[in-house]
């Protein structure tokens, strides 16, 4: 007796349809699982028993052998128990094989045949919809499953709810039409920081282009305040980029909204935090923060104190937007289309840049500013040094612009570029290549001479020249240039200059 049942596997934040099929024959009663099972498929074999048997059904006492197919890649979560029950209900006659093979289940199983929720179950939805599936998935998993549109779905409590189902005695959930949820304004606000000019038309130039930033001062400076208001001047996801974010989430197992968000991510991992809890990886390949962060800001402050390995690992997304990570021989590939903004004090001990004088010795100074090679240095394409205020104007000044009122610039700098390179999935300023460049960004004769003069006079390299042509073209973008003037290069070139020692770093 045979039966197969699909369900569908996690490679990354990306699903995969396997088919889990269950032969009965004749023998000394075992069960096996084979098809590259992980520890937590081997332990289903006794979940899997104990909640057909509560559940009321009989447990087949003859040879079983559980096959997941295809067999390339390890099988691993608490998935496959439902498909797995459902399999050896079907190949034991207790529910039809032909529409058995014609579902997806994917669920976990308690010991008396409750279903639970599972991470991955956008993706496993979506990939359930394209192959043309139905879906039986736990009724917990239903405030994801149904913002995929056209998918039959029959959300259950239990594994005779599931058989029902097979049975044909329950009837289906159809979602037409996917909603996103519009979340209100982020309470932190530019309009809160008085002073900071000229950090914040970087922060803005930064948005506009989607160009990385680096933000050095001493403690109190306002760089974590900078930095935490970023998300605030980013319009909001299209209803496919909310989709896309939601379905990386939940690879991850961290969204529990009934509908995708707007909003775009913000993370801002610790210091502390591992390279693989940073990049993406384990032995379960899982999105990391630089992925979590897709499409949003990522900040990272107190940039030097993070681990040398998490840092050069950056090297990749900041130049590709995506990570690839391999384990068990197989590479996983996540999004990583990240605005990235990091805050770094001058010293270790914060002192340099206040009226108190720095205790740090040149060892400890080379050290620091070493945590952050030349490579990652030059892929930052904004360096900002940004001052302690003094407290008097303070008091005086008025109220500075608000987040939406820079956001507003930067969407109309967004729609320019995306004029300029219509469908491309990366439209900004911050990837253009060289012949990009030349066509959609062409310098002004003055332009392009103040830029020869700087590469000779302050040694630039040809990847520092590029970067500061692509922030110059977002500076005419927000002027409303067509090409890029020489005031747009002579501003682009104020934030080549590195903050403090940082051109120490090796």
């Amino acid at each position: 007796m045979f039966a197969r049942v699909p369900s569908v596997g996690l490679v990354g934040v990306e699903g995969r349809l396997v088919h889990v099929e269950v032969s009965i024959g004749t023998g000394l009663p075992r069960f096996e699982i084979v098809g590259l099972p992980g520890s937590e498929v081997r332990e289903a074999k006794e979940r899997v028993r104990a909640a057909i048997e509560n559940s009321g059904y009989p447990f087949p006492l003859r040879r079983m052998t559980a096959n997941l197919t295809p067999a390339a890649w390890k099988k691993e979560g608490s998935g496959w128990d439902l498909p797995l029950a459902l399999a050896i209900l079907a190949a034991a006659g207790v529910i039809p094989v032909e529409r058995a093979a014609r579902m997806v289940a994917v669920g976990e199983l308690t010991l008396d045949g409750d279903v639970k929720d599972v991470r991955g179950m956008l993706p496993v939805a979506r990939t359930a919809q394209r192959q043309g599936f139905s879906l039986i998935c736990s009724t917990d998993s239903l405030g994801l499953v149904e913002t995929v549109p056209d998918l039959e779905t029959f959300p259950v409590r239990t594994l005779r709810e599931a058989v029902n189902v097979i049975q044909g005695t329950l009837s289906p959930r159809t979602i037409r039409r996917a909603t996103h949820v519009s979340d209100p304004e982020p309470s932190e606000d530019f309009a809160d920081l008085v002073g900071m000019e000229y950090a914040k038309r970087a922060c803005e130039i930064a948005a506009a282009g989607w160009h990385p930033l680096l933000l050095a001062g001493p403690p109190g400076s306002g760089k974590t305040a900078l930095g935490g208001r970023m998300i605030g001047l980013l319009p909001p996801l299209n209803a496919e980029e909310a989709v896309e974010v939601a379905n990386i989430h939940s690879a991850a197992h961290l969204s529990t909204h009934v509908n995708p968000s707007l909003r775009r991510p913000f993370r801002s991992p610790h210091h502390t935090i591992s390279a693989p809890g940073l990049l993406g990886g384990g032995s379960h390949p899982r999105p990391g923060e630089v992925s979590l962060a897709h499409r949003g800001v990522l900040f990272l402050d107190e940039f030097p104190e993070f681990s040398r390995a998490a840092v050069e690992g950056l090297r990749q997304p900041l130049e590709s937007r995506e990570i690839t990570v391999v384990r068990n021989q197989i590479p996983v590939t996540f999004p990583a289309q990240i605005l990235f903004v990091a805050g770094a004090n001058l010293c270790p001990c914060g002192r340099q840049g206040t009226d108190e004088p720095c205790r740090c010795s040149p060892a400890l100074l080379q050290r620091y500013y070493n945590r952050m090679s030349a490579p990652i240095l030059d892929r930052i394409d904004l360096f900002v040094e940004v001052a302690r205020l003094r407290l008097a104007p303070l008091a005086q000044a008025e109220r500075p612009e608000s987040s939406r009122v820079i956001r507003a610039r930067v969407e109309r700098a967004w729609v320019r570029q995306q004029r300029r390179k219509p469908g491309c999935s990366f439209p900004f300023n911050a990837g253009y290549s060289l012949q990009d460049l030349q066509t959609r960004a062409p310098l002004s004769p003055a332009a392009g001479q103040l830029l020869e003069a700087a590469y000779h006079r302050m040694g630039l390299s040809t990847r520092a020249v590029y970067r500061i042509w692509r922030v110059a073209r977002t500076i005419a973008d927000l002027a409303g240039h067509t090409g890029v003037e020489r005031e747009d290069v002579a501003e682009a070139l104020q934030y080549r200059r590195r903050p403090g020692n940082f051109d120490g770093a090796q």
